[in-house]
């Protein structure tokens, strides 16, 4: 039994010091995909791209020593180059079960709970039977999964707009009655735009939505790459240091 133990033991041993040996193979140029999300991918006052899930890319290719190609763009247009492309990383991206045969799956960021979001002065309360929210007219990002939801569900009055940020707009100045968003993104987006968080009102919390945001790639993509990123995920993971990035973004 003892002997049995100490077998395991230095098998943990070994494949722990394994995750730590750096990639050696020959560094290539990966095409990324993303979109600005608070408090995930976010603009810097230098221009730069920030965020608590960029903190995680970046600390990703530093053990696969590839070189990032980091493109920021619509939500649909992102979505659309990393489902026809190969060898296409895409952050921070639901995963959903609609999706979950369309792209290859690294890693998980962060689990999400999604609610629906009106302004106080229109909904006192916060529970709404779904029946009653159906034809509200509701604004989501183009192809996001919010968006994929509603049509599949039967909502009739959906606004696909080019990003989050513009469904927060047409919410304030009431051209929509809802959109869908979690907590802390929209807290965080309403004090980057200047608007007063305590005039939104939660409501109705969307189990259906509720997902693993995440790191995938593109489905034709080498089996090799895959299984790279998702090694180098993992490392990030038993050696502490995605806990730490979330830590710093206080994200737990």
């Amino acid at each position: 039994m003892i002997k049995l133990f100490n077998n395991y033991l230095t098998i943990l041993i070994i494949t722990f010091f394994l995750l730590l040996v750096p990639f050696n193979g020959k560094a290539e140029v990966i095409e990324v995909v993303t979109e600005l999300l608070e408090p995930y991918q976010i603009k810097n006052p230098d221009g730069s791209l920030g965020g608590f899930s960029t903190d995680v890319v970046e600390a990703l290719f530093k053990i696969t020593e590839d070189h990032p190609k980091i493109q920021v763009m619509p939500w649909a247009r992102a979505y659309d180059v990393a489902l026809h492309n190969p060898n296409v990383l895409i952050y921070s991206i639901a995963h959903t079960k609609l999706r979950n045969k369309k792209f290859h799956w690294i890693g998980a960021l962060k689990e999400e709970r999604l609610y629906f979001w009106g302004l106080k002065k229109h909904y006192p309360k916060t529970n709404y039977k779904v029946s009653a929210l159906k034809n509200r007219k509701i604004a989501v990002s183009r192809n996001s999964n919010s968006a994929q939801y509603l049509l599949a569900q039967g909502f009739s009055n959906i606004y696909q707009l080019a990003n989050e940020r513009q469904n927060m707009d047409m919410l304030f100045i009431d051209r929509v009655d809802l959109i869908l968003a979690t907590q802390i993104t929209i807290e965080t987006r309403a004090k980057n735009l200047g608007y007063d968080f305590s005039e939104l009102q939660r409501l109705n919390e969307v189990a259906a939505l509720n997902n693993k945001l995440s790191i995938a790639f593109s489905l034709d993509t080498s089996p090799t790459l895959i299984k790279k990123y998702q090694t180098a995920f993992q490392q990030l993971v038993t050696t502490g240091q995605l806990a730490k990035i979330k830590e710093k973004w206080k994200l737990y």
